[in-house]
């Protein structure tokens, strides 16, 4: 067993816990998109995102690929937290800003402008979907292929 702080909550859990489930368990609610029980942590849309560590050594980690660690201090919703939980949900909005999951998350969160260039694309890259395809389906019939602005989701061979 590991024992850690959450938002100031001494807490034990069992070794190999990510940080989102445990937070998860004593009922801190931590956003996520590209996180699906069932499927491996990705950590890609880095909206679960939680500072770790104490000022001045604090960092930020997504909580859905971060395992718990002896002595561990986390907290679920600081100043910092909610800052960078913004940012990504502005530039996830940027991306497919019709999107009502993201409408809904921008909305709980008070982000009311958009600072960053409209794409209009259906697709934030999370890769849920091709996690889905080959962990549950077991099927690789969609992949990931190019990288950095070219990135996309597609068939083997683009058939």
């Amino acid at each position: 067993m590991i024992d850690l702080t959450i938002n100031g909550l001494a807490v034990r859990v069992e070794k190999g816990t990510t940080l989102l489930e445990a937070a998860e368990f004593l009922g801190f609610s931590i956003p996520t998109l590209c996180h699906m029980e069932g499927l491996t942590p990705y950590g890609a849309c880095r909206l679960c995102v939680v500072e770790i560590g104490t000022a001045p050594k604090s960092k930020l980690v997504s909580a859905c690929t971060y395992r718990a660690e002896q002595g561990m201090v986390m907290r679920t919703a600081s100043a910092r937290v909610l800052r960078a939980r913004k940012m990504v949900v502005e530039l996830h909005l940027a991306t497919c800003p019709q999107s009502k999951t993201l409408q809904d998350l921008a909305s709980a969160l008070n982000v009311s402008q958009q600072r960053f260039r409209q794409e209009n694309e259906d697709c934030i890259l999370c890769g849920r979907c091709v996690r889905m395809c080959e962990e549950q389906m077991v099927a690789k019939a969609i992949g990931f292929r190019g990288r950095g602005k070219t990135r996309s989701i597609g068939t083997p061979f683009d058939a």
